[in-house]
């Protein structure tokens, strides 16, 4: 029978070490700038920033479900032509132990995408930077919000 106990007691202390490890676990976000290598001068092209978030984490929506919440944002600009604004997926609304209410959140993979529209007259190599600001959280804590800096490159050819 004290043999039973001590086994038991081993596994439950095994069990809360693996929670307590996995609540101090910290997110792995990454972002990538998706863009053609190349574009015609006075055409329209497609940029995507897609966001990866780790198993297990969050990360606000960009219209969080309270004031005090960190959105995710994204911003860039082009060295030449007009980028518009980016378009922001769909959230998902979910209940997590720390709030009476559901928060609006993106998990796993979302993209982010805005149009690049490539001066007529544009040769050379047209550059976008910006950043992708979020706060990353899971079912237990909230941690510093964060920045990625962002970059492409595209060459700009005459039609």
């Amino acid at each position: 029978m004290r043999t039973s106990w001590l086994f038991l007691g081993g596994l439950l202390a095994a069990t809360l070490g693996s929670v307590v490890a996995r609540a101090g676990d910290k997110p792995d976000v990454r972002a990538r700038v998706i863009v053609a290598e190349r574009a015609a001068a006075g055409s329209k092209v497609p940029v995507v920033v897609e966001m990866t978030i780790s198993a297990g984490f969050h990360v606000n929506s960009h219209t969080p479900s309270d004031k005090f919440l960190i959105p995710t944002n994204v911003a860039a600009a082009a060295s030449a032509g007009s980028l518009s604004a980016f378009r922001y997926p769909p959230d998902v609304e979910k209940r997590f132990s720390f709030s009476d209410k559901p928060l609006k959140v993106y998990e796993g993979t979302v993209r982010f995408d805005a149009d690049l529209e490539v001066p007529a007259d544009a040769k050379g190599e047209l550059q976008l930077q910006g950043a992708l600001t979020y706060q990353a959280c899971n079912d237990v804590q909230c941690f510093a919000p964060a920045k990625i800096p962002l970059e492409a490159r595209l060459a700009a050819a005459g039609r």
